[in-house]
Order: C-alpha cells, then structure tokens, then sequence
C-alpha cells in the first residue's frame, strides 16, 4: 500500500499534466492505451467468428447457437479480463518493487546517486559547472531526485505504470464491443446461412471503422488505416472462420 501511495506520488496525475504539455491526447496514458482496445478487439472478432463456424452446423437451432455464442463470450470477456488484470498487476508490481529500491539508495547512498546525476548529465553534453547546477536543483527536492532517477536511470517514465482494474476492464469491454457484430445477426434471423453472411458483412465494415477510429490518435490517412485494419482482420477472422469449419468438419 505504501509503495502504491508513493508511485502515485512520483507520478500524480501523469495524464493530465502530460496533455498539458503536449495538447495531444496521443501523448497520454489513453493514446497509448490504444494498443490493448485493438487487441482485444480483435480477439472478440477471431474467437467469435472461430466458435459460431464451428457450431453453427452442429447445434439444430439458431436459439442454441446464440445461447453457445452468448457463452463463449462471456467466457472470453473474463478471459480477457483476468488476464489483462494479472499481467498490468504483475508489471505494476515490478515497477513499484524498482521505485522503491530507488528511494532506498538515495536515502542510503546520497554520494552515489549524486555522481549518477552527473553522469546523466555529462552524456547529454552538460559542462562540468551546468552538472553541479544541475545536481543542486535536483538534489534539493527528493521527490524531484526520486522521480529524475527513475525516469533517466531506470526508464521508468509517466503512463507505464497503468491501473490493473482499469486496463482488465477495458480490455473485456472492447473485447465484447469486437464479439457483438459477429453473433447479432444470429439475434436477428433463425436462418444460419444469412446470419453467418451478414456476420461477415458487418465484421468487415467494423474492421474498417475500427481502423477510422485510430486515426483519432495515429493520425494516420483515414482510408489508409481503415483498409490496412480491414485487410489484417479480414485475414484474422477468415483464418478463424477456416478453422472453425475444420473443426465442424472433422467432428461432424
């Protein structure tokens, strides 16, 4: 808990401050958080798409296939969930253990931690006398020491240290936000051969709306990202797709 109150401390409020001073939201913790809403997405489309080709032959009723697929992404979301939460955890956990040998060593070991600050400073080209200046500014204040040495010594920086609840359910949000257009025309119509049509017309056009969508924070050409998503998850899904039907083949 200690250790958790001093991370926040080292870094309060990194997002805000962050947008500040770059105007750009891609600077902040959510531009980076893009990475983990993609991917989950994804993953709701490919399994999605896998599990209805492969029941949607074996089980007689479209009901029951919504029921499964209802299932399955449940499970997927927890899936998703947990192991999002576990890994951010663990890596929180890593940085937080780093912080605090860091403090341990200024407060132990202020003589060398002064000389690291020097030697920072020496391979961006500071002069001798611009090193002690800047050893005093920095030595003056040890939240400014600690968070200086975590930063340039370690390369812990703002944002990389992210909130396990918090990436766990955004990952399971975005993971059900990619199942949804997959299993809705199977919501919509009994007849399985139009819902795994439609399914795959609606899977393509969110790939590419997807792929509109980063450009809010890639600032890449619309159309560019939005075809380049569609081809990569068009080829997802169509290898998930493939699969699913083998599996449906080979126990049918």
């Amino acid at each position: 808990m200690a250790i958790a109150l001093m991370t926040d401390t080292v870094f309060a409020d990194k997002g805000d401050r962050l947008k500040a001073w770059h105007g750009e939201d891609w600077h902040t913790p959510k531009g980076r958080m893009i990475r983990d809403i993609v991917y989950a997405i994804d993953t709701g489309l490919i399994t999605t798409v896998a599990f209805l080709a492969g029941v949607s032959s074996l089980i007689e009723t479209n009901d029951k296939i919504v029921l499964a697929g209802i299932a399955q992404i449940t499970a997927g979301a927890l899936a998703i969930f947990f192991g999002a939460f576990i890994s951010t955890k663990a890596q929180k956990d890593f940085f937080e253990n780093q912080i605090s040998r860091e403090r341990q060593e200024i407060e132990k070991l202020p003589d060398k931690e002064t000389q690291e600050i020097r030697e920072i400073f020496a391979e961006y080209g500071f002069s001798k006398q611009e090193q002690e200046v800047a050893v005093g500014r920095i030595t003056n204040n040890k939240e400014l020491w600690l968070k200086f040495m975590v930063q340039e010594e370690i390369g812990i920086s703002p944002g990389m240290i992210d909130r396990p609840t918090t990436i766990g359910v955004i990952s399971s949000v975005s993971f059900l936000v990619g199942a949804f257009p997959a299993i809705l025309p199977f919501l919509l119509t009994h007849d399985t051969d139009l819902a795994l049509g439609t399914s795959a017309v609606l899977i393509l056009s969110f790939l590419f709306l997807v792929g509109i969508w980063k450009t809010r924070l890639t600032k890449v050409r619309w159309w560019k990202s939005g075809l380049e998503t569609l081809a990569i998850g068009g080829v997802s899904c169509g290898l998930g797709f493939l699969f699913g039907t083998i599996v449906e083949r080979l126990v049918g």
